[in-house]
């Protein structure tokens, strides 16, 4: 297949179904992963409708390696270009009261979740002439906040384990990418009481929030390959925001 291949975890909403509409754009065959496949049907008939190709893959990151396994091997292709784990959660609270069950919830899917599929997929991946690894994180895994411990040790760990990988994959045939936003205008935030307060946008330098798409925009760019310098590195998108995050 002429086409490029990718395949996003958690693809069904927010910033991961820009990345698919993106992808879809750009002229790949996009497989959107979602726990339930009804959750991402009218997503797929969007990209089906505006010219793009694609499918959904039904699995749970947080499952056992060979249940995602089992359920990759429905997968069309013996190839696969381009991996974007974006499936994640968040269990915000006061650190003396997140329970074992939320720090268990919250580590499956961001960290262990995405280390999962990309073990999954490696076979594939190492197929493509010029593969590419995104890993969603996030400026909390750089600059930590009050009451999000769980979220931003997760995403710590992704950032790190991507920058490992980098290192590793000297040959390049694999390239390997920490994208981590600030603050974005996700449909969940833009129901949020405070996402018009005028404040919540005040320590943003660039005086608003980021839209899906510009996420979307740059997991673009670094799908197109040969960026080898940047191999390992964790891009920070947040319009100056972690420089006015305090350490905590």
């Amino acid at each position: 297949m002429d086409k490029k291949i990718a395949l996003v975890t958690g693809g069904n909403k927010g910033i991961g179904a820009a990345i698919c509409r993106k992808l879809a754009s750009d002229g790949c065959y996009v497989c959107i992963n979602s726990r339930n496949k009804e959750n991402a049907r009218d997503l797929l008939d969007d990209i089906v409708a505006s010219g793009g190709v694609g499918e959904i893959i039904e699995f749970d990151v947080r499952s056992p390696q060979e249940e995602i396994q089992k359920a990759l091997n429905n997968f069309p292709f013996q190839r696969l270009d381009i991996l974007v784990n974006n499936a994640g959660t968040l269990k915000d609270n006061l650190i003396y009261e997140v329970s074992n069950e939320d720090w268990n919830q919250v580590l499956d899917t961001n960290y262990f979740g995405a280390l999962a599929v990309h073990s999954a997929c490696l076979s594939r991946l190492r197929l493509s002439p010029n593969a590419t690894v995104v890993n969603l994180c996030s400026i909390s895994g750089v600059k930590p906040r009050k009451g999000q411990l769980p979220y931003a040790v997760s995403k710590a760990m992704l950032i790190e384990w991507t920058k490992q990988m980098g290192l590793r994959n000297r040959k390049n045939d694999i390239s390997y990418y920490a994208v981590s936003p600030g603050p974005v205008a996700t449909d969940l935030i833009k129901s949020s009481p405070w996402y018009n307060d005028p404040k919540s946008t005040q320590r943003i330098p660039l005086g608003r929030y980021a839209e899906v798409e510009e996420i979307a925009e740059f997991i673009s760019y670094l799908a197109e390959g040969n960026h080898v310098f940047e191999n390992g590195s964790n891009i920070i998108l947040d319009g100056g925001f972690t420089q006015t995050v305090k350490e905590t």
